[in-house]
């Protein structure tokens, strides 16, 4: 009777496998494509009737660029263009924000984890905190131009400089820029698609890569380049990573 069970529990495990394949893929992959083709559809046929026009939410000019120009879905709803909110996005109680890419040209829709941006929110209040009390941020040693780690003696969240990475689910680094925010060190992730894709020379920011290979922005990070082999960190004096609102 037993052996009966099992056999029926794993047939209908393989069954479940089958209808419902996206399902059975961890959140990294942002378990619905098929919810990410549906909005992308929607804002293609908005753009081409509104003569151009996209709907996307304002946001302030130092938002930074991956997260800066967010989905407005109010209109697409209203004009019969979606015909719900995608179940996964941060406004139906999900963890994806729906962001528009290169809104000039190819108005490429992709989603950004808005648990990583939350996560950061409690590291900025201890950095503004300690900088306030001291008269400069925590910094650590430097790990690229105008990047730091974080000085884990001078905080108390030793144990939350580090947040789950949205394409590998490994423990990725908080580190911080010369204007005092925290950022996300995505390197770990960038070797691991180096490798994988056999890729030797990469001309610009190897954020790309993760753009040209994944659904998911990589925000709040500072920019990445290849020489020689190695990852370089790089972040201007006029580059905003911190951003208040939700993704």
């Amino acid at each position: 009777m037993l052996r009966k069970l099992l056999v029926m529990i794993i047939g209908l495990s393989m069954l479940s496998a089958c209808l419902y394949p996206n399902e059975q893929r961890s959140e990294n992959q942002v378990s619905n494509e098929q919810q990410l083709s549906r909005v992308q559809q929607a804002v293609d046929q908005f753009r081409e009737q509104e003569n151009g026009i996209l709907p996307i939410e304002t946001r302030d000019q130092n938002t930074p660029l991956f997260i800066k120009y967010p989905v407005n879905f109010t209109p697409l709803i209203d004009q019969n263009y979606l015909g719900e909110i995608p179940a996964n996005s941060f406004e139906e109680g999900g963890y994806y924000s729906y962001v528009i890419l290169d809104p000039e040209e190819t108005a490429e829709v992709k989603v950004s984890d808005v648990r990583v941006t939350q996560s950061l929110r409690s590291v900025n209040y201890d950095i503004n905190l300690y900088q306030n009390e001291n008269g400069h941020p925590p910094y650590g040693e430097s790990i690229g131009d105008g990047v730091f780690t974080i000085n884990k003696e001078h905080i108390d969240l030793q144990d939350s400089l580090s947040v789950s990475s949205p394409y590998s689910n490994q423990s990725l680094d908080i580190i911080m820029t010369s204007q005092a925010e925290a950022a996300i060190d995505y390197r770990p992730d960038v070797y691991r698609l180096l490798e994988e894709e056999g890729i030797e020379a990469y001309e610009g920011d190897l954020r790309n890569l993760l753009l040209e290979h994944y659904p998911i922005v990589p925000v709040h990070s500072p920019e990445m380049y290849l020489e020689d082999g190695e990852i370089v960190l790089e972040t201007s004096d006029n580059q905003n990573m911190n951003n208040q609102n939700n993704d």
